[in-house]
């Protein structure tokens, strides 16, 4: 008794394979450390204040402006993501959509209204290559920031929609 092989499948399970794996490899070799997008960011001071009062205080860059909110992580590296969170503001309170385009590594965001409250925490996904169907991300209800910060920061720092959020421009910046 012979094994039969389809050879039709075979070189299709082949084809795709080898078109996932050049599409992940490639996300990563087309990422940077930095870009002049993110270096056009300021360093703010972020602070998230759980329900029990405890807080977590970190800087993160501030995306205040048409060009740094287009930007956001796009061709950033994944290590520069988990290094450094971004603060998305906008001028007045919006619905707005977030994609994953050109983004290496999967994202947590918070959208957070004008009184620091957490609307919702949500985890995006990068696309693939392949992908057809690529989600937007946004809130139920307006808000004024978004917190993009790595995967799993939210859940390791037990911060919830219970919690509040406000930034400062550090003492060094008030000046500018």
């Amino acid at each position: 008794m012979g094994l039969k092989i389809n050879t039709k499948l075979m070189r299709c399970t082949i084809f795709l394979l080898a078109l996932v794996t050049s599409a992940c490899s490639h996300a990563q070799l087309d990422c940077q450390i930095d870009n002049p997008a993110l270096q056009a960011m300021p360093t703010i001071e972020v602070t998230l204040t759980r329900d029990d009062g405890s807080r977590v205080i970190m800087p993160a860059k501030l995306a205040d402006n048409n060009a740094t909110r287009a930007a956001g992580f796009q061709r950033v590296c994944e290590s520069t993501i988990e290094a450094m969170p971004i603060l998305f503001v906008f001028k007045h309170p919006s619905v707005p959509s977030f994609h994953m385009n050109n983004v290496v590594a999967p994202i947590d965001i918070a959208f957070i209204d004008s009184e620091g409250d957490l609307e919702s925490i949500q985890a995006m996904k990068p696309y693939s290559k392949i992908q057809i169907r690529k989600p937007l991300y946004s809130p139920k209800r307006p808000v004024l920031y978004a917190l993009e910060v790595h995967k799993g920061f939210y859940q390791k720092h037990n911060i919830s929609v219970d919690s509040k959020m406000k930034w400062t421009l550090p003492s060094a910046n008030l000046s500018d």
